[in-house]
Protein backbone atom coordinates (compact mmCIF):
# COMPACT_ATOMS: atom_id res chain seq x y z
CA UNK A 1 0.00 0.00 0.00
CA UNK A 2 2.79 2.14 0.55
CA UNK A 3 4.21 1.71 -2.89
CA UNK A 4 0.60 2.50 -4.13
CA UNK A 5 0.75 5.75 -1.75
CA UNK A 6 3.98 7.05 -3.72
CA UNK A 7 2.50 6.31 -7.20
CA UNK A 8 -1.23 8.11 -6.38
CA UNK A 9 0.11 10.83 -4.37
CA UNK A 10 2.09 12.72 -7.31
CA UNK A 11 -0.84 11.87 -9.66
CA UNK A 12 -3.34 13.82 -7.78
CA UNK A 13 -1.13 17.12 -6.77
CA UNK A 14 -2.36 18.97 -9.65
CA UNK A 15 -5.70 18.44 -9.07
CA UNK A 16 -5.18 19.83 -5.41
CA UNK A 17 -3.49 22.47 -6.49
CA UNK A 18 -6.19 23.48 -9.12
CA UNK A 19 -8.98 23.36 -6.31
CA UNK A 20 -7.13 26.00 -3.97
CA UNK A 21 -6.21 27.69 -7.36
CA UNK A 22 -10.11 27.59 -7.68
CA UNK A 23 -11.28 28.82 -4.23
CA UNK A 24 -8.87 31.70 -5.32
CA UNK A 25 -10.91 32.61 -8.26
CA UNK A 26 -14.36 31.59 -6.57
CA UNK A 27 -12.82 34.36 -3.73
CA UNK A 28 -12.52 37.20 -6.62
CA UNK A 29 -15.14 36.47 -8.19
CA UNK A 30 -17.81 38.13 -6.20
CA UNK A 31 -16.36 41.47 -6.87
CA UNK A 32 -16.32 41.18 -10.78
CA UNK A 33 -18.65 44.11 -12.39
CA UNK A 34 -18.87 44.10 -16.09
CA UNK A 35 -17.41 47.55 -17.49
CA UNK A 36 -19.41 49.03 -19.22
CA UNK A 37 -17.44 52.59 -19.06
CA UNK A 38 -16.02 52.86 -22.65
CA UNK A 39 -17.85 50.06 -24.23
CA UNK A 40 -19.07 49.78 -27.67
CA UNK A 41 -21.52 47.54 -29.56
CA UNK A 42 -19.86 46.43 -32.39
CA UNK A 43 -21.64 47.69 -35.65
CA UNK A 44 -20.67 45.20 -38.48
CA UNK A 45 -20.61 41.09 -37.46
CA UNK A 46 -19.38 38.43 -38.90
CA UNK A 47 -21.41 34.68 -37.35
CA UNK A 48 -19.72 31.52 -38.37
CA UNK A 49 -21.42 28.72 -37.93
CA UNK A 50 -19.38 25.62 -38.53
CA UNK A 51 -20.98 22.19 -38.90
CA UNK A 52 -19.96 18.85 -40.59
CA UNK A 53 -23.01 16.66 -41.16
CA UNK A 54 -25.29 17.94 -39.39
CA UNK A 55 -28.46 18.02 -42.13
CA UNK A 56 -31.16 19.99 -40.86
CA UNK A 57 -29.67 20.44 -36.86
CA UNK A 58 -28.67 23.92 -38.06
CA UNK A 59 -32.14 25.47 -38.75
CA UNK A 60 -32.27 26.61 -34.87
CA UNK A 61 -28.93 28.02 -34.42
CA UNK A 62 -29.31 29.96 -37.80
CA UNK A 63 -32.93 31.05 -37.77
CA UNK A 64 -31.68 32.33 -34.26
CA UNK A 65 -28.78 34.50 -35.76
CA UNK A 66 -31.48 35.79 -38.72
CA UNK A 67 -34.04 36.60 -36.12
CA UNK A 68 -31.78 38.63 -34.10
CA UNK A 69 -29.71 40.32 -36.65
CA UNK A 70 -33.31 42.85 -37.76
CA UNK A 71 -32.27 46.07 -38.24
CA UNK A 72 -28.66 45.44 -37.34
CA UNK A 73 -25.29 44.97 -40.14
CA UNK A 74 -24.97 41.06 -39.36
CA UNK A 75 -23.73 38.47 -42.08
CA UNK A 76 -23.87 35.29 -41.54
CA UNK A 77 -22.24 32.22 -43.21
CA UNK A 78 -22.85 28.26 -42.45
CA UNK A 79 -18.83 26.97 -42.73
CA UNK A 80 -19.34 23.03 -43.88
CA UNK A 81 -16.96 21.08 -43.00
CA UNK A 82 -17.49 18.42 -46.54
CA UNK A 83 -20.70 18.44 -48.41
CA UNK A 84 -24.01 18.20 -46.69
CA UNK A 85 -27.35 19.24 -49.00
CA UNK A 86 -29.74 19.37 -46.60
CA UNK A 87 -27.62 21.79 -43.87
CA UNK A 88 -27.09 24.43 -47.52
CA UNK A 89 -30.71 23.81 -48.39
CA UNK A 90 -31.36 25.36 -44.88
CA UNK A 91 -28.90 27.89 -44.90
CA UNK A 92 -30.22 29.09 -48.33
CA UNK A 93 -33.61 29.40 -48.01
CA UNK A 94 -32.77 31.13 -44.47
CA UNK A 95 -31.10 33.40 -46.69
CA UNK A 96 -27.48 32.63 -45.12
CA UNK A 97 -24.76 32.43 -46.91
CA UNK A 98 -22.84 29.41 -47.20
CA UNK A 99 -18.93 28.52 -47.65
CA UNK A 100 -17.88 24.31 -48.58
CA UNK A 101 -14.87 23.06 -47.10
CA UNK A 102 -14.28 20.64 -49.67
CA UNK A 103 -12.43 17.61 -48.19
CA UNK A 104 -13.93 17.11 -44.74
CA UNK A 105 -11.98 16.26 -41.60
CA UNK A 106 -10.53 15.96 -39.32
CA UNK A 107 -11.76 18.08 -36.84
CA UNK A 108 -13.75 21.63 -36.51
CA UNK A 109 -10.21 23.76 -35.72
CA UNK A 110 -9.00 22.30 -39.05
CA UNK A 111 -12.24 23.54 -40.75
CA UNK A 112 -11.61 27.20 -38.87
CA UNK A 113 -7.98 27.28 -39.68
CA UNK A 114 -9.13 26.77 -43.60
CA UNK A 115 -11.75 29.37 -43.43
CA UNK A 116 -8.96 32.08 -41.66
CA UNK A 117 -6.55 31.21 -45.04
CA UNK A 118 -10.06 31.37 -47.62
CA UNK A 119 -11.95 33.78 -46.45
CA UNK A 120 -9.46 37.05 -44.88
CA UNK A 121 -11.05 39.69 -46.89
CA UNK A 122 -14.58 38.67 -45.84
CA UNK A 123 -13.29 38.67 -42.24
CA UNK A 124 -11.67 41.72 -42.24
CA UNK A 125 -14.50 43.71 -43.31
CA UNK A 126 -16.39 42.68 -39.90
CA UNK A 127 -15.85 44.84 -36.37
CA UNK A 128 -16.39 41.52 -34.74
CA UNK A 129 -16.24 37.71 -35.32
CA UNK A 130 -18.83 35.29 -33.67
CA UNK A 131 -18.57 31.84 -33.23
CA UNK A 132 -21.57 29.53 -32.62
CA UNK A 133 -22.26 25.79 -32.53
CA UNK A 134 -24.95 24.32 -34.17
CA UNK A 135 -27.13 23.89 -31.00
CA UNK A 136 -26.59 26.90 -29.39
CA UNK A 137 -28.95 29.98 -30.12
CA UNK A 138 -28.41 33.89 -29.52
CA UNK A 139 -30.69 35.63 -27.62
CA UNK A 140 -33.21 38.29 -28.82
CA UNK A 141 -31.89 41.23 -29.86
CA UNK A 142 -28.09 40.15 -29.07
CA UNK A 143 -26.20 42.10 -31.65
CA UNK A 144 -27.47 45.50 -30.85
CA UNK A 145 -27.28 45.25 -27.08
CA UNK A 146 -24.14 43.06 -27.30
CA UNK A 147 -21.46 45.51 -25.09
CA UNK A 148 -17.67 45.10 -26.20
CA UNK A 149 -15.36 45.78 -23.21
CA UNK A 150 -13.35 48.52 -23.78
CA UNK A 151 -10.05 47.30 -24.43
CA UNK A 152 -10.86 43.28 -24.98
CA UNK A 153 -9.12 41.82 -27.97
CA UNK A 154 -11.78 38.46 -27.54
CA UNK A 155 -14.94 38.61 -25.80
CA UNK A 156 -16.76 35.46 -24.60
CA UNK A 157 -20.69 35.86 -24.33
CA UNK A 158 -21.86 34.55 -21.13
CA UNK A 159 -23.71 30.93 -21.92
CA UNK A 160 -27.19 29.59 -20.93
CA UNK A 161 -26.93 25.96 -21.02
CA UNK A 162 -30.23 23.68 -21.57
CA UNK A 163 -30.69 20.32 -21.39
CA UNK A 164 -32.80 17.40 -19.51
CA UNK A 165 -30.68 14.93 -17.14
CA UNK A 166 -27.04 15.12 -18.08
CA UNK A 167 -27.33 18.42 -19.99
CA UNK A 168 -28.63 19.99 -16.99
CA UNK A 169 -25.70 19.16 -14.72
CA UNK A 170 -23.01 20.05 -18.00
CA UNK A 171 -25.02 23.55 -18.44
CA UNK A 172 -24.79 23.75 -14.55
CA UNK A 173 -21.07 23.15 -14.62
CA UNK A 174 -20.39 25.21 -16.92
CA UNK A 175 -22.84 28.20 -15.31
CA UNK A 176 -20.35 27.68 -12.13
CA UNK A 177 -17.18 27.70 -14.34
CA UNK A 178 -18.14 31.49 -15.69
CA UNK A 179 -20.13 32.94 -12.98
CA UNK A 180 -17.15 31.79 -10.34
CA UNK A 181 -14.00 30.76 -12.48
CA UNK A 182 -14.04 33.03 -15.22
CA UNK A 183 -14.85 36.30 -13.28
CA UNK A 184 -12.08 35.11 -10.81
CA UNK A 185 -9.54 35.02 -13.56
CA UNK A 186 -10.48 38.66 -15.03
CA UNK A 187 -10.67 40.27 -11.42
CA UNK A 188 -6.97 38.88 -11.60
CA UNK A 189 -6.16 39.93 -15.21
CA UNK A 190 -5.77 36.58 -16.99
CA UNK A 191 -7.42 35.27 -19.61
CA UNK A 192 -10.87 34.13 -19.54
CA UNK A 193 -11.39 31.05 -21.02
CA UNK A 194 -13.18 31.01 -24.63
CA UNK A 195 -15.61 28.40 -25.21
CA UNK A 196 -16.03 28.10 -28.90
CA UNK A 197 -19.97 28.74 -29.12
CA UNK A 198 -20.73 32.39 -28.39
CA UNK A 199 -16.86 33.23 -28.65
CA UNK A 200 -16.27 36.87 -30.27
CA UNK A 201 -13.26 38.28 -31.76
CA UNK A 202 -11.55 41.23 -33.27
CA UNK A 203 -11.07 40.10 -37.22
CA UNK A 204 -7.40 40.33 -37.10
CA UNK A 205 -7.18 38.28 -33.73
CA UNK A 206 -9.70 35.98 -35.09
CA UNK A 207 -7.28 35.65 -38.14
CA UNK A 208 -3.91 35.70 -35.96
CA UNK A 209 -5.18 32.69 -33.67
CA UNK A 210 -7.74 30.26 -36.05
CA UNK A 211 -5.33 29.81 -38.86
CA UNK A 212 -3.25 28.07 -35.92
CA UNK A 213 -5.84 25.83 -35.07
CA UNK A 214 -4.36 22.06 -34.98
CA UNK A 215 -6.20 19.87 -32.32
CA UNK A 216 -9.79 18.77 -31.40
CA UNK A 217 -10.44 21.42 -28.48
CA UNK A 218 -10.78 24.56 -30.79
CA UNK A 219 -11.74 26.63 -27.41
CA UNK A 220 -9.22 25.25 -25.14
CA UNK A 221 -6.71 25.80 -27.96
CA UNK A 222 -7.13 29.69 -29.02
CA UNK A 223 -7.27 30.43 -24.98
CA UNK A 224 -4.05 29.05 -24.86
CA UNK A 225 -2.73 30.68 -28.07
CA UNK A 226 -3.79 33.91 -27.33
CA UNK A 227 -3.22 33.55 -23.25
CA UNK A 228 0.12 33.05 -24.43
CA UNK A 229 0.58 36.39 -26.13
CA UNK A 230 -0.85 38.60 -24.25
CA UNK A 231 -4.20 39.23 -25.86
CA UNK A 232 -6.72 40.37 -23.62
CA UNK A 233 -9.71 37.95 -23.16
CA UNK A 234 -12.70 39.30 -21.38
CA UNK A 235 -16.44 38.03 -20.31
CA UNK A 236 -19.06 39.93 -22.44
CA UNK A 237 -22.19 41.52 -20.63
CA UNK A 238 -24.38 39.47 -18.24
CA UNK A 239 -26.82 39.61 -21.12
CA UNK A 240 -27.69 39.40 -24.11
CA UNK A 241 -26.63 35.55 -23.58
CA UNK A 242 -26.06 32.57 -26.01
CA UNK A 243 -28.50 29.79 -25.15
CA UNK A 244 -26.32 26.32 -25.52
CA UNK A 245 -28.18 22.95 -25.76
CA UNK A 246 -26.62 20.27 -24.04
CA UNK A 247 -26.25 16.25 -24.61
CA UNK A 248 -28.94 14.70 -22.60
CA UNK A 249 -27.67 11.44 -22.86
CA UNK A 250 -25.05 9.38 -21.07
CA UNK A 251 -23.52 8.62 -24.82
CA UNK A 252 -24.04 11.49 -26.13
CA UNK A 253 -22.41 13.68 -23.23
CA UNK A 254 -19.29 10.86 -23.75
CA UNK A 255 -18.72 11.94 -27.49
CA UNK A 256 -18.32 15.47 -26.06
CA UNK A 257 -16.04 14.64 -23.52
CA UNK A 258 -14.15 11.75 -25.42
CA UNK A 259 -13.66 15.02 -28.02
CA UNK A 260 -12.06 16.64 -24.74
CA UNK A 261 -9.68 14.36 -23.11
CA UNK A 262 -7.91 13.87 -26.46
CA UNK A 263 -7.70 16.81 -27.48
CA UNK A 264 -6.71 18.84 -24.39
CA UNK A 265 -3.64 16.73 -23.72
CA UNK A 266 -2.49 16.53 -27.33
CA UNK A 267 -2.20 20.47 -26.71
CA UNK A 268 1.03 19.73 -24.55
CA UNK A 269 2.71 18.47 -28.19
CA UNK A 270 0.95 20.39 -30.94
CA UNK A 271 1.55 23.61 -28.99
CA UNK A 272 4.44 23.27 -26.58
CA UNK A 273 6.17 26.88 -26.99
CA UNK A 274 2.56 28.19 -26.06
CA UNK A 275 3.10 26.37 -22.87
CA UNK A 276 6.28 27.78 -22.34
CA UNK A 277 5.23 31.42 -23.40
CA UNK A 278 2.62 31.69 -20.88
CA UNK A 279 4.13 30.58 -17.98
CA UNK A 280 7.25 33.03 -18.77
CA UNK A 281 4.70 35.89 -19.37
CA UNK A 282 2.66 35.33 -16.22
CA UNK A 283 4.11 32.55 -14.22
CA UNK A 284 0.80 31.51 -11.84
CA UNK A 285 -1.33 31.79 -14.18
CA UNK A 286 0.64 29.46 -16.55
CA UNK A 287 0.98 27.35 -13.32
CA UNK A 288 -2.95 27.17 -13.25
CA UNK A 289 -3.03 26.53 -16.92
CA UNK A 290 -1.36 23.40 -16.79
CA UNK A 291 -2.74 21.64 -13.64
CA UNK A 292 -5.93 22.75 -14.84
CA UNK A 293 -5.31 20.24 -17.90
CA UNK A 294 -4.68 17.17 -15.76
CA UNK A 295 -7.18 18.08 -13.08
CA UNK A 296 -10.48 17.84 -14.75
CA UNK A 297 -12.90 16.20 -14.52
CA UNK A 298 -13.47 16.42 -10.99
CA UNK A 299 -15.87 13.74 -11.53
CA UNK A 300 -12.73 11.71 -11.71
CA UNK A 301 -10.13 13.68 -9.98
CA UNK A 302 -12.35 13.69 -6.45
CA UNK A 303 -12.13 10.09 -6.31
CA UNK A 304 -8.43 9.70 -7.06
CA UNK A 305 -8.02 11.82 -4.17
CA UNK A 306 -9.70 10.08 -1.90
CA UNK A 307 -7.95 6.63 -2.91
CA UNK A 308 -4.80 8.65 -2.37
CA UNK A 309 -5.87 9.55 1.13
CA UNK A 310 -7.06 6.19 1.95
CA UNK A 311 -3.47 4.74 0.93
CA UNK A 312 -1.50 7.02 2.61
CA UNK A 313 -4.05 6.03 5.61
CA UNK A 314 -3.13 2.23 5.35
CA UNK A 315 0.55 3.50 5.22
CA UNK A 316 0.37 5.05 8.24
CA UNK A 317 3.98 7.26 7.76
CA UNK A 318 4.80 10.68 7.59
CA UNK A 319 3.56 11.34 4.45
CA UNK A 320 0.17 10.63 5.63
CA UNK A 321 0.39 13.13 8.43
CA UNK A 322 1.97 15.89 6.22
CA UNK A 323 -0.35 15.92 2.93
CA UNK A 324 -3.43 13.47 3.84
CA UNK A 325 -5.22 16.09 5.02
CA UNK A 326 -4.19 18.61 2.09
CA UNK A 327 -5.41 16.39 0.11
CA UNK A 328 -8.61 15.67 1.59
CA UNK A 329 -9.28 19.47 1.95
CA UNK A 330 -9.04 20.03 -1.77
CA UNK A 331 -11.62 17.32 -2.62
CA UNK A 332 -13.70 18.74 -0.12
CA UNK A 333 -13.55 22.03 -1.73
CA UNK A 334 -14.48 20.52 -5.10
CA UNK A 335 -17.39 18.86 -4.20
CA UNK A 336 -19.47 21.69 -2.38
CA UNK A 337 -18.04 23.87 -5.18
CA UNK A 338 -19.65 21.23 -7.60
CA UNK A 339 -22.87 20.96 -5.73
CA UNK A 340 -23.00 24.65 -4.70
CA UNK A 341 -26.54 26.10 -6.21
CA UNK A 342 -28.16 22.41 -7.16
CA UNK A 343 -31.05 20.91 -6.37
CA UNK A 344 -31.10 17.81 -4.35
CA UNK A 345 -33.04 16.30 -7.88
CA UNK A 346 -30.21 17.06 -9.92
CA UNK A 347 -27.93 14.95 -7.93
CA UNK A 348 -28.68 11.95 -10.39
CA UNK A 349 -27.85 14.23 -13.37
CA UNK A 350 -24.80 14.78 -11.64
CA UNK A 351 -23.77 11.12 -11.13
CA UNK A 352 -24.65 10.38 -15.17
CA UNK A 353 -22.44 13.10 -16.37
CA UNK A 354 -19.66 11.30 -13.83
CA UNK A 355 -20.09 8.37 -16.03
CA UNK A 356 -20.66 9.79 -18.86
CA UNK A 357 -16.38 10.93 -18.12
CA UNK A 358 -15.72 7.07 -17.72
CA UNK A 359 -17.18 5.95 -21.02
CA UNK A 360 -15.35 9.03 -22.51
CA UNK A 361 -12.02 7.34 -21.45
CA UNK A 362 -13.23 4.50 -23.19
CA UNK A 363 -14.29 5.93 -26.36
CA UNK A 364 -11.05 7.64 -26.65
CA UNK A 365 -9.96 5.42 -29.98
CA UNK A 366 -13.17 6.44 -31.98
CA UNK A 367 -10.85 10.32 -31.71
CA UNK A 368 -9.04 8.75 -34.71
CA UNK A 369 -12.09 9.07 -36.91
CA UNK A 370 -13.01 12.72 -36.94
CA UNK A 371 -14.89 14.71 -35.49
CA UNK A 372 -16.78 13.64 -32.05
CA UNK A 373 -20.47 15.14 -32.09
CA UNK A 374 -22.77 15.01 -29.10
CA UNK A 375 -25.50 13.98 -31.96
CA UNK A 376 -24.66 10.68 -33.81
CA UNK A 377 -24.44 11.34 -37.30
CA UNK A 378 -28.26 10.33 -38.52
Amino acid sequence: MSVLAWLLVPAVLPATIDAFIRLLLTLKARAWLFGRHGSLVPRRWLVIVPARAEGENVEATLRSVVASAQGDSVSAMLLLDGPDPAAEACARRLGIEVVVKPAGGPSKAVALAWAAKNLEEKILQADAVLLLDVGSRVEEGFFARFAWPAGADAVQAFLCGKGRSVGEAAGHSELLAQHWEDRGRERLGWAVRLRGTGTAMRPEVALAVLVRLRSAVEDFEMSLLLAAEGWRLQLGPPSPVVMDDKPETVGAAARQRTRWFAGRFSLLHLQPGAWLRLIRRSPLEGVAFVVELFSRPLSLTVPARLAAVAALVWAAGPLAIAIGPVLLASAALDVAWVMAGMRRASWRAAAKLGLAWVAALLMLPCTLFGWMRARPRR
